[in-house]
C-alpha cells in the first residue's frame, strides 16, 4: 500500500519526507499465478503441456533453498535453480518456466509415445513428460552418482508410484544401456538437453519413421535448437528454432554414444548446507546458460546482466557478501533484465523480492522504474523515496523523481531532485539528469539554464537528441 502525501506543496524542494510513503511492495507470484500468467501471454498454447506444469512445480525436483522460509516463490521466478550440488557439472540446473514450456512444445508428445530423454535435469522434465501422456520414458544420466540419486529422490517423492498409475514405464540407465533399453522400431521422441558438436546420426537411428528428435547442436559458435525428422530412406530433415545455451556434452559421453561401452563409478557423495548454499550462489553465474531465444535477445541478457553492480551499505568495502546479499544481487540482475524486455510487473517483482532480502538503492530504484512504466506514478516516488533512504548517494533516484514530477507537468518541482542528480556521488549515467534538467528549464522558459544543462548532457552523452535539439534551438537565440 502507497500513503499518498503530496510532495509538490510548497516552494519547490528536495524534501524526501514529503514524498509517499511505501508499506508494501510486490513479491515473486506462487507458481499457478505465474503459469496463469504465462497462458494469459500466449507462451504455452498446447493444452497438455500447460496443464502439466500446472500441476508440476519445479521447486520440488531443485535443492532446498537455505532462506526457504523468507522467499516462497524462488521456483516461479526467472532464475535458475540447481538440482545437483556442483553445478560445474553439465546439465546441473533446472531451466525457467518459459524454456521448458518452449522446449515440451516443441517436442510434441502425444499419449502413449516413447520418449528417450538425454540428460534428465533432475526428475522434474521427467514427470512432466509422463503428466503430458508418455508411456515409456527411457532417462539416460551418464554419471552413475547422479543417477542413483535421481532414482532415489523420484521413488521418494511416490513419482513411481504415480507413474504406475499412469501406465507410464520410467527407466534410469546408463549411456552404455541404450541398446538394452530400445523398444522395437526405435523410439516416439528424443530429447537431448546437452549440446552436440555435430548431427549424431546414430541417435537418430534410435528414433522412428515416424518420430523426431529435438537436439541442441553447434552452429557458428552457439548452441542452437534443431527439429530433426526422418525425410525418406536415409535422409533426415533439420529445422533450425532458436538459440538454447545448454552444456555440450562431454567427450566421453559422445564416444560412448559410439562405442556403446562406458566405465562408470559410483561415488558416495555427503550433500551437505555448505554444497547447497554454494550451488545456488553459481546457479545464476552465468546469465544465459540454458536460456532460449533469438541470439540478439541472449547478447542483450548478458549485457544487461553485468552492467551494473547493486552497493550494499551494510557491506565493507572489497568484500563480495554473504548468501543473502548474492541471491538478492541475482533477483536484481534478473529483475533489470526482464525490465530491459518490457516486463515490467515480473520485474517489479524480483526487485521486491531483492530488495526485502537485501535492502539496496538499485533495487528501489529499478522498482520504482518499473511501477513508473506501468502509470504507477505514485508508488514509483515511493520507491525512489526508498532508495534515497537506503543510500542517498545513488543519483539514480533523485534524477527518477525530477523525470516524473515533469510527467506530473510539474518542471520547477523537478529542478531541484536533477540538480543533485547532477552532483551525486554514484551514477553511471551523468548525461540523464542533465538532459532532464535542460527540458525542465526549457518548459520553464529558462533559456539560458536550459542552453548550459544541455551542453552539460552532450559532454556525457554526445548523441543525446533532445539535448542536441535544445542546443540548435536556442543558439540563434543566445547570439
Amino acid at each position: 500500500m502507497i500513503v499518498s502525501v503530496n510532495p509538490l506543496s510548497g516552494l519547490p524542494s528536495c524534501d524526501v519526507a514529503a514524498l509517499p510513503l511505501v508499506e508494501e511492495w510486490p513479491l515473486l507470484p506462487n507458481h499457478s499465478i505465474h503459469m496463469g500468467r504465462l497462458e494469459a501471454f500466449g507462451v504455452i498454447e498446447l493444452d497438455e503441456v500447460l496443464d502439466a506444469m500446472r500441476q508440476c512445480p519445479r521447486g520440488v525436483h531443485g535443492l532446498p533453498f537455505p532462506l526457504e522460509d523468507e522467499i516462497q516463490n524462488l521456483d516461479a521466478s526467472s532464475l535458475r535453480v540447481p538440482w545437483w550440488v556442483d553445478t560445474n557439472m553439465p546439465h546441473s540446473l533446472l531451466p525457467g518456466l518459459f524454456e521448458t514450456s518452449q522446449i515440451l512444445q516443441l517436442l510434441q508428445v502425444t499419449r502413449g509415445d516413447s520418449v528417450l530423454l538425454l540428460g534428465p535435469r533432475g526428475n522434474w522434465w521427467t514427470e512432466l513428460l509422463m503428466y503430458i501422456g508418455a508411456s515409456h520414458i527411457v532417462v539416460v544420466e551418464y554419471d552413475q552418482t547422479r543417477r542413483e540419486v535421481l532414482e532415489e529422490r523420484w521413488n521418494s517423492l511416490r513419482l513411481n508410484i504415480v507413474a504406475s498409475a499412469f501406465g507410464c514405464d520410467v527407466e534410469f540407465v546408463g549411456v552404455g544401456d541404450l541398446e538394452d533399453v530400445m523398444p522395437d522400431g526405435g523410439f516416439d521422441r528424443l530429447l537431448s538437453t546437452g549440446m552436440f558438436q555435430s548431427l549424431p546420426l546414430n541417435l537418430m537411428m534410435r528414433v522412428n519413421e515416424e518420430g523426431y528428435a529435438v537436439l541442441p547442436i553447434l552452429n557458428e559458435g552457439r548452441s542452437m535448437l534443431q527439429l530433426i525428422q526422418h525425410h525418406g530412406k536415409g535422409e533426415l530433415m533439420a529445422q533450425w528454432v532458436a538459440c538454447w545455451e545448454v552444456d555440450a556434452w562431454p567427450e566421453e559421453f559422445l564416444i560412448a554414444l559410439e562405442t556403446n561401452d562406458f566405465d562408470e563409478e559410483f561415488v558416495p557423495l555427503d550433500i551437505d548446507s555448505r554444497l547447497i548454499e554454494n550451488a545456488w550462489l553459481e546457479a545464476n553465474s552465468l546469465p544465459t546458460r540454458d536460456r532460449f531465444g533469438p541470439a540478439r535477445m541472449l547478447d542483450m541478457i548478458e549485457r544487461v546482466w553485468f552492467s551494473i553492480d547493486p552497493v550494499h551499505t551494510d557491506v565493507i568495502d572489497g568484500e563480495v557478501g554473504g548468501f543473502r546479499e548474492r541471491m538478492a544481487d541475482d533477483l536484481f540482475r534478473m529483475g533489470h533484465v526482464l525490465l530491459q524486455m518490457g516486463i515490467f510487473e515480473l520485474a517489479a517483482e524480483h526487485q521486491g523480492e531483492s530488495f526485502r532480502l537485501a535492502p539496496t538503492a538499485e533495487s528501489a530504484t529499478f522498482l520504482g522504474w518499473a511501477l513508473s512504466e506501468m502509470d504507477d506514478l505514485w508508488g514509483a516516488l515511493g520507491w525512489c523515496r526508498k532508495a534515497i533512504e537506503t543510500d542517498e548517494r545513488l543519483g539514480n533516484p533523485w534524477n527518477d523523481i525530477g523525470a516524473i514530477l515533469m510527467e506530473m507537468e510539474q518542471p520547477a518541482a523537478a529542478i531541484p531532485w536533477l540538480a543533485n542528480a547532477t552532483r551525486s556521488q554514484r551514477y553511471d549515467a551523468q548525461g540523464h539528469p542533465w538532459s532532464n534538467l535542460a527540458k525542465a528549464h526549457e518548459m520553464l522558459g529558462n533559456k539560458m539554464a536550459a542552453f548550459e544543462a544541455a551542453r552539460n548532457a552532450l559532454e556525457h552523452c554526445p548523441d543525446d537528441d533532445s539535448s542536441l535539439r535544445i542546443i540548435e534551438d536556442l543558439s540563434g537565440f543566445l547570439l
